[in-house]
């Protein structure tokens, strides 16, 4: 999956959580938990945050085997 899609399934599931915490109207952390939709909505929203440090990992590995490959190419041109 690419950057854009993930952060924008992200903001979808931070909005779906924010309208059900508004919803019930409760603040308090532990009377949320006891909320099976609650935490079904914050597991999707805590899931995706976890794919996006993967997608930045992948990114910068990727650029870094890039570079490492266009070194060796100048150094092979020389």
């Amino acid at each position: 999956m690419d950057r854009e899609r993930i952060e924008r399934q992200l903001k979808l599931a931070q909005e779906n959580l924010d309208q059900w915490v508004k919803h019930l109207g409760i603040n308090d952390g532990k009377a949320l938990k006891k909320n099976a939709k609650w935490r079904s909505l914050d597991a999707d929203v805590r899931a995706l945050k976890r794919r996006l440090i993967a997608v930045g990992q992948v990114e910068e590995r990727e650029a870094a085997a890039e570079q490492r490959k266009a070194e060796k190419a100048a150094a092979a041109a020389e």
